[in-house]
């Protein structure tokens, strides 16, 4: 009976993931959250620009895809909790597929590639982290 009920108790939502995947083309990177969160002291709003406090952070690659492409433009939308979070880059909430003149400027949305450089390095450059074109591999897996 023990056993049916660990079971039937539902797990303990994770407040902070221990570690995060991310796949790329330079070379997998196993990114320490929890550790970043409690031993270095990051708050989630350092990373999680998302605008969306006091909920649930959104993954990166829900406004940061690897290519905005046309997977992007139709899968997206299932990333975000409500259409209230459709605001955030768009001036009213689409009701279907929007004309190219009717898109956000993607030119001031970087890839999830270029948010990365550009939030972990300056992180690693201010706060001594591995920084520099000799410090690739000490975050990217070969």
């Amino acid at each position: 009976m023990g056993a049916v009920v660990g079971y039937a108790i539902p797990e303990e939502k994770q407040e902070v993931p221990a570690r995060i995947i991310l796949d790329n083309t330079g070379g997998r990177v196993v990114f320490s959250h929890r550790t970043h969160a409690d031993d270095y002291g990051a708050d989630c709003a350092d990373c999680h620009h998302d605008g969306l406090e006091g909920r649930e952070y959104l993954p990166c690659g829900a406004c940061h895809p690897a290519e905005f492409d046309e997977t992007f433009r139709r899968e997206h939308p299932k990333a975000f909790p409500d259409k209230e979070a459709c605001l955030r880059c768009h001036d009213e909430v689409p009701t279907g597929p929007l004309p190219e003149d009717e898109r956000p400027d993607i030119e001031s949305i970087p890839t999830r590639g270029e948010a990365f450089h550009s939030l972990c390095m300056g992180c690693h450059e201010e706060n001594g982290g591995p920084y520099g074109e000799d410090a690739c591999y000490q975050c990217h897996a070969r």
